[in-house]
């Protein structure tokens, strides 16, 4: 009788362990029976727990994986975008420089036409102001011609000294 006691508490046991789901078996749970406790550990209820929270730390570590690429990415394009705003503003920086020398210069060479232009005036100042009837026609065809060279000359040198070439 005892036999068949402990053979039936035995199937009882082993029914129960069969019976029991992973959900079920909590190994944290301090007031589960023995039997309960013994019914996870043979029925795999506590494998099944342990293999599902592996399985959680693997998904969770591709999570993490998949987070720091995606971090790596944003930090790569945060650096080539503040590069390219450095090159953006030197080049920027560079357009004013050369835009500052151009006016410059257009100031510089404005103030030079000014010399010039003064310098024609006196030209025609003095073709106006144009020697007198000399002694003789000769003369005066000699003065003519030498006041045409020197002012030809005069010419030439204003040119040259705006870049034209005569």
């Amino acid at each position: 009788m005892k036999i068949r006691l402990l053979a039936a508490a035995g199937g009882l046991a082993l029914l129960a362990g069969c019976a029991t789901t992973p959900e079920a078996c909590d190994p944290y749970n301090r007031d589960a029976s023995l039997v309960a406790k013994l019914s996870c550990d043979a029925g795999g209820g506590y494998r099944a727990r342990i293999d599902a929270g592996e399985q959680q730390v693997e998904l969770d570590q591709e999570e993490n994986a998949l987070f720091r690429e995606i971090h790596r990415q944003i930090s790569e394009q945060q650096r080539a975008t503040r590069s390219e705003l450095r090159i953006t503003n030197q080049q920027h920086h560079e357009l004013e420089r050369n835009v500052q020398a151009l006016v410059t210069r257009l100031q510089h060479r404005s103030q030079d036409h000014l010399g010039l232009q003064h310098q024609l005036n006196d030209l025609e100042r003095q073709m106006a102001a144009d020697p007198g009837p000399s002694a003789s026609e000769a003369e005066a065809l000699s003065e003519r011609h030498a006041h045409l060279e020197a002012l030809q000359q005069q010419v030439e040198r204003l040119q040259q000294s705006l870049g034209y070439t005569p």
